[in-house]
């Protein structure tokens, strides 16, 4: 999954949570065993970096503002915003939920329901922010 490629690059373990009753379970449960859980498919994940690596995603964030701001133009209100990503490393870009929404399985499991209560459903089904890949060639290519 795009979502872990940095996570796993880093040495972080990560815990696939697939089945449904999982999503219930850590809206409830923030840590584990004094470890906090962190959903990866959410806005404003953030990882230790070296200076360097500082450094260089402010660079990359100047860097691809024009694109990131054509690109929000060209997509409107599919998406919130579009970013750099500090998560990616060999996917282009990939779409995250916003902090405090839902995310995209618990969006689907209650799409799913059939007695679903549809007055939550506009605003935590909120907007969805692409992040794109400074490095990938793709995204360069698109850049200039």
């Amino acid at each position: 999954s795009s979502f872990v490629e940095r996570v796993k690059k880093r040495g972080f373990e990560v815990v696939y949570m697939t089945e449904p009753i999982d999503e219930y379970v850590v809206q409830q449960m923030k840590e584990y065993d004094g470890k906090q859980l962190v959903s990866v498919t959410k806005e404003g994940l953030e990882l230790p970096e070296e200076e360097e690596e500082k450094k260089k995603r402010e660079e990359d964030k100047t860097k691809f503002e024009g694109l990131c701001k054509v690109m929000k133009n060209i997509l409107d209100n599919k998406v919130e915003k579009v970013v750099v990503s500090n998560r990616l490393v060999e996917s282009p870009c990939c779409i995250v939920t916003s902090q405090y929404g839902w995310t995209a399985n618990m969006e689907r499991i209650m799409k799913a329901q059939a007695l679903r209560d549809t007055s939550t459903m506009g605003y935590m089904a909120a907007k969805k922010h692409l992040e794109i890949n400074p490095d990938h060639p793709i995204v360069e290519n698109l850049r200039q």
